[in-house]
């Protein structure tokens, strides 16, 4: 399915027509079953060139090619009252990815959204490799809470910016091999792999709307992962990596 006006609406039509994903994961028992959502959103070029037609990336290949793209997302929240009547805040930790060189990212709504509360300040930590990070101030420019996706946009002048490639969801097979790169538990900028279980789910967004068409995998996702990027064989981004419903609150095959 592709829905060309998707992100038009959030940035003003800033970005051409690019398929995005929302990720369902369900841990039952011992075994992992995950949900995806298609969702088209528009971005700008994407500059690293994915590979030719039927070349598959091994997990390692994909990681150095693509985490680079991939961010942590640091969102702080006011509002409520904490100990003895101090007005209290909260955070929350996601991850995002680069879609163009202008500097738009993108995550889940709930991320940066909690039952309507916008985050108040938004900070970007980009990989640099190794433990070097880099932390920029990210502006929060769209929600759309009914299909959990959010933009977020950074100055492309501070910080080295690398466009993930976005490939078609339409085309995505049973079987063929994916991985997620995010920040589960807080372990940032880890990589999981798994292959596609099947297609044509459906999962709840944050607001109670049903988005259909998912894609279903068992790379494993925890919290942290929210708004990251699941790629496929050929290091192209199919989907984001969307919620998490299990016995113990999480995939504890890191």
């Amino acid at each position: 399915m592709r829905l060309r006006s998707f992100l038009a609406g959030l940035i003003g039509g800033a970005v051409a027509a690019v398929l995005v994903v929302l990720v369902l994961v369900l841990v039952l028992g011992l075994g992992t079953v995950e949900k995806t959502v298609v969702r088209e959103v528009p971005a700008g070029p994407v500059a690293t060139v994915a590979p030719g037609p039927g070349a598959t990336l091994t997990p390692q290949e994909i990681y150095r090619r693509l985490s680079p793209g991939v961010v942590m997302i640091l969102a702080r929240f006011d509002g409520g009252i904490g100990p003895f009547g101090v007005p209290g805040s909260s955070e929350s930790l996601g991850t995002g990815f680069v879609v163009d060189e202008e500097g738009y990212i993108l995550t889940n709504a709930h991320v940066v959204d909690q039952q309507g509360l916008r985050a108040k300040d938004v900070t970007v930590v980009f990989n640099k490799g190794g433990a070097e990070t880099q932390r920029v101030q990210g502006k929060l420019v769209g929600v759309d809470v009914s299909s959990d996706v959010a933009v977020i946009k950074v100055d492309p002048d501070e910080a080295e910016l690398h466009p993930l490639p976005l490939g078609d969801s339409d085309k995505v097979v049973v079987g063929e091999p994916v991985v997620a790169i995010g920040n589960p538990l807080g372990f940032d900028f880890s990589i999981t792999a798994g292959i596609v279980s099947a297609v044509g789910r459906s999962l709840e967004a944050p607001n109670g709307r049903i988005i259909p068409n998912g894609i279903q995998t068992d790379a494993a996702i925890n919290q942290g992962n929210s708004g990251g990027p699941l790629i496929n064989g050929r290091g192209e981004v199919i989907g984001i990596n969307e919620q998490i419903a299990s016995q113990s609150g999480g995939n504890e095959g890191l």
